[in-house]
């Protein structure tokens, strides 16, 4: 007998949509900070698109209740868009605001193993059920996080490195499918969802302008996820690489 999934799905990134409205008004004044700005300092404004890797967290406090030796993923890969605007000069540096929403997914598959007993381990499940080794488990982690920053930017229009840190929200969402430990039967999805948490970032990186509106460029970050409810906080290294337009 199929069992159906416990808990519901939700959708993270339309809560964020306010921030996300905040991101695109603040670029839409991008044309009065260009006025302001030398031809020769970084700016006025750029809009990133950028494939992330990101680490994931592995300890049972992040998951469902899972059998014992249940692989986990352990990075992520996905999408993320920003926008930078360029405000005004302070020393040998220009000062920059802006905000970056990402979303990377990472999975795990484990292969059923009848003959290895089903003893779970882990601080949570949708409904207290657990599932069983006979069957394959799929696990999947969906990282959402929106991170404002504050950027002192280095270089020329052409091309300039930056370091940038902020404060702002992340969510992760783990979904572990498989055959539902008796005594009933059936496929089924365990969900471990502590809703939003805050979170600081930190780091840097660089663009490379190769045409006079597009550039390449790098971003290497910290993500400090804050503790919420029974789970733990955790510290992600999130590398991306990707394009730039102003």
């Amino acid at each position: 007998m199929g069992g159906a999934p416990e808990g519901e799905s939700g959708e993270v990134v339309p809560q964020y949509a306010a921030a996300i409205a905040v991101a695109v008004a603040t670029l839409l004044l991008s044309t009065s900070a260009a006025a302001q700005s030398s031809p020769s300092t970084p700016g006025p404004y750029v809009i990133d698109i950028r494939a992330p890797m990101s680490g994931l967290p592995s300890t049972s406090a992040f998951h469902p209740v899972l059998p014992s030796n249940t692989l986990v993923p352990k990075r992520g890969f996905g999408l993320g868009i920003g926008g930078h605007i360029y405000l005004a000069s302070l020393g040998v540096s220009r000062v920059g605001v802006g905000v970056e929403v990402m979303r990377v997914r990472g999975t795990a598959v484990t292969p059923a193993t009848p003959s290895t007993p089903a003893t779970s381990t882990g601080t949570s499940s949708s409904s207290g059920a657990s599932l069983s080794t006979t069957g394959q488990i799929d696990v999947a982690m969906t990282l959402t996080a929106v991170t404002p920053q504050l950027s002192f930017n280095f270089g020329t229009r052409e091309g300039w490195s930056y370091l940038s840190g902020g404060y702002g929200v992340t969510q992760i969402r783990t979904e572990a499918t498989g055959e539902r430990q008796g005594p009933l039967t059936g496929q089924t999805t365990l969900v471990r969802d502590d809703g939003r948490s805050a979170a600081i970032n930190y780091g840097g990186g660089a663009r490379w302008f190769i045409r006079a509106r597009v550039a390449v460029g790098f971003d290497l970050r910290f993500q400090r996820i804050a503790a919420v409810g029974t789970r733990p906080g955790a510290t992600l290294v999130v590398a991306s690489v990707g394009l730039s337009v102003r």
